[in-house]
């Protein structure tokens, strides 16, 4: 089967299209859409971006129907539909665009991600065992997610009719699953939120997916991407082997979810790269402050890189209280995503570092774009939620690329990345 995956944004679409790369399908996670036919005759999977967590609900399901309409026309048989392992974003709208093209009579959804500690029980989103809405994604500065009750979540985005699937009939007589799916599929055709919250709950799903003919569209995060690839069948393509680790990473953060925050503070603490930090209010000014600002960041970013040393681009917080950021209006987080894909463009050209570390989608996407980069080709995890691969086309044609969501991971997670990237102790200065 030909697979097109459909994200949100880019990290999601790595931490998913990276699932079925491990089985051995060549998976491809294209930045330009205009060629998919080409790309679809070479890859076993192709994974698109729409880039729309933080769009308009509008906007988003327009962006996912051209998605779909886009991967049809290139000959793909199915689609998964990736959504955010906490909910943010359109997931509703979206996936009501995406049935208006690929049309099937259920579709199979979950967002849980045991390695995350994302789970789904009676219809209630988990995160480490609190309802979402009380977590700091409830408090999100761009999209927050206000309600932990699924079924009442997706049904104020969607238009079709939402059946519910819960641990006890998923876990038990599979001829009882089995009869619910039958009988939704007969009357009422619509969307199976399905509860979830061990790797074995979603093996089962996938199975079910599969027995029941379920493919044409299905919906989850990378857990269920996962045991879907496990079950289905991929050509042997040949990965790539560990990065070399000899030259030094760049890694960009450009998330203020307080994970991210925590992880770039253990690096530092260890001394595994030299941390910059740029002024916000800089960043988001125009004229002078902004080309100070920039100048500053990236003579000095060249300097470490060039002396050996690992570097982190990120933003100077100036919240009282890292657990609560402050909000930014849209046209302020386009403007740091825009400062540090332009950074990453202007260090990596003249200091050639050896890989790149992305963390967060909208940074993901701005430094690849300002890279010229016209793709990701995956080919490894480096652990859940944390995928690498190689750039495609660009400046920095096949450099490796590892990509990270904002808000996964412990505090130790973009430490141990930073050591797959460039194994060795950190050098102190």
């Amino acid at each position: 089967m030909r697979l097109g995956v459909i994200a949100d944004d880019l990290t999601g679409a790595n931490d998913t299209g990276v699932q079925f790369a491990r089985r051995g399908a060549r998976t491809l996670v294209p930045l330009d859409w205009h060629d998919l036919a080409r790309l679809g005759r070479s890859a076993d999977v192709l994974v698109l971006n729409t880039n729309s967590r933080a769009a308009p609900a509008r906007v988003a399901a327009q962006r996912a129907r051209v998605a779909a309409e886009a991967l049809r026309r290139a000959g793909v048989e199915a689609i998964y539909k990736k959504i955010d392992s906490t909910f943010r974003g359109n997931v509703g709208q979206e996936l009501d665009a995406i049935l208006d093209v690929f049309r099937t009579p259920l579709v199979i959804l979950t967002p849980a991600f045991p390695p995350a500690r994302r789970a789904v029980r009676d219809g209630m989103l988990l995160v480490g065992n609190v309802p979402v809405h009380r977590t700091a994604i409830g408090r999100d500065p761009v999209t927050p997610v206000r309600e932990s009750h699924l079924p009442t979540l997706l049904g104020q985005q969607v238009r079709r009719t939402i059946h519910s699937l819960c641990l006890a009939t998923l876990r038990g007589n599979p001829t009882r699953a089995l009869r619910s799916l039958r009988a939704w599929r007969a009357t009422t055709p619509g969307i199976v939120l399905a509860d979830a919250v061990t790797p074995q709950d979603l093996d089962r799903l996938a199975r079910l997916t599969l027995r029941e003919g379920l493919l044409g569209v299905t919906a989850g995060s990378a857990g269920l991407a996962n045991a879907l690839s496990a079950v289905l069948r991929w050509p042997r393509h040949p990965r790539r082997g560990k990065p070399d680790g000899k030259a030094p990473v760049l890694v960009v953060v450009g998330s203020r979810n307080p994970t991210s925050l925590e992880q770039v503070a253990r690096i530092e603490e260890d001394d595994r790269a030299t941390v910059l930090r740029a002024v916000l209010p800089h960043v988001i000014a125009e004229g002078d402050p902004y080309r100070r600002e920039l100048d500053r960041v990236v003579k000095k970013a060249r300097c470490e890189l060039v002396a050996g040393r690992n570097v982190v681009l990120t933003l100077a917080q100036r919240s009282a209280s890292p657990s609560r950021p402050r909000a930014l209006r849209p046209t302020a987080s386009k403007a740091i995503s825009e400062f540090l894909g332009h950074a990453t463009r202007l260090v990596a050209r003249d200091a050639c570092p050896g890989s790149l570390l992305l963390c967060g989608g909208d940074i993901a996407i701005a430094a690849c774009s300002a890279l010229g980069a016209s793709g990701i080709e995956l080919q490894g995890e480096i652990e859940a939620g944390v995928p690498w691969g190689r750039l495609v086309g660009g400046d920095l044609a096949d450099l490796t690329t590892a990509t990270k969501a904002g808000g996964f991971g412990t505090e130790q997670t973009l430490a141990r990345a930073l050591h797959f990237l460039r194994p060795g102790p950190a050098r102190r200065r």
